[in-house]
């Protein structure tokens, strides 16, 4: 009976060894990933210093020229930001990623406050395939990297974790008055799957008072783009912009009705595309 009891736990515990060890599919899978992960990344950090390297020259002469006007400035550095942003995406994961963008009302161009789901870390520069000026509500991090930060602070994004509600709706005021775009990330942090966050308030608040247009963008394909963990994976990743919610619209809602109502948009849509991904 000992000798039988003993027989089996070595054979349970064989049978344990073989579940918990990985296959050659699952091990071919990671090799790819990695492999995939470092080629996009040293592409990254090769076409990042190349950008830099060709941008400095002409952006330096538009300082000189405008004399250093914050203003102006601000402006252009917004412009060599949004085509860094898209000189990224389409360069450095091809032929690895492929990203469609989709605008379902191309006719509308006038300036408003955009709201974008959040799966992962790569949103920030895909919403430089918005045709607009844009500049985005961030988190405190990306404002106080060395390099980033410098021409993110200088470009009047906005600091969401340091900006108090009266200056926020100013300051909101103010792009948009200026003919620019403000985009922001109402879940707050990335998801890193295909459910969403619940919205913060804020933004929505701000939309209501100013009488702003409200844009809902929808970006799926890229919750493993990268991961978490920072991996990055093949894929295709798809934005579409939908079509504005007017004035006269947002006016017959209240900041937490819009909301909800612009939350419901955007899971409905996503939903959609997640469907034929």
């Amino acid at each position: 009976m000992r000798k039988f009891v003993k027989s089996s736990h070595s054979v349970m515990f064989m049978s344990s060894l073989y579940v918990l060890r990985p296959n050659a599919t699952t091990l071919k899978l990671d090799y790819q990933t990695m492999l995939v992960s470092f080629i996009i990344y040293f592409n990254i950090l090769i076409l990042s210093a190349l950008y830099c390297l060709f941008a400095m020259l002409p952006f330096m002469t538009i300082v000189i020229i405008l004399r250093f006007n914050r203003q102006k400035i601000a402006h252009w550095l917004r412009f060599f930001i949004v085509w860094y942003g898209k000189f990224i995406i389409r360069f450095a994961g091809f032929p690895f990623i492929r990203v469609t963008y989709e605008d379902t009302a191309p006719d509308e161009m006038e300036p408003g406050i955009i709201i974008v789901n959040h799966r992962s870390a790569s949103d920030p520069f895909l919403v430089a395939f918005l045709d607009r000026e844009i500049i985005q509500m961030v988190n405190g991090w990306p404002m106080r990297l060395p390099f980033f930060g410098f021409f993110a602070r200088h470009a009047e994004y906005i600091d969401i974790t340091r900006t108090p509600y009266d200056e926020l709706r100013r300051h909101v005021e103010y792009l948009l008055l200026k003919g620019v775009s403000v985009v922001t990330f109402p879940e707050g942090t990335r998801s890193g799957n295909l459910t969403m966050n619940q919205f913060h308030g804020s933004i929505f608040r701000v939309a209501h008072e100013l009488k702003a247009t409200v844009t809902p963008v929808c970006i799926t394909g890229n919750q493993n783009i990268p991961s978490r963990n920072f991996r990055l994976s093949c894929g295709h990743i798809r934005i579409r912009k939908l079509p504005s919610l007017r004035p006269e619209i947002i006016a017959g809602f209240t900041p937490f009705t819009l909301k909800t109502h612009v939350r419901d948009i955007i899971v409905d849509e996503t939903s959609k595309m997640d469907a034929i991904q």
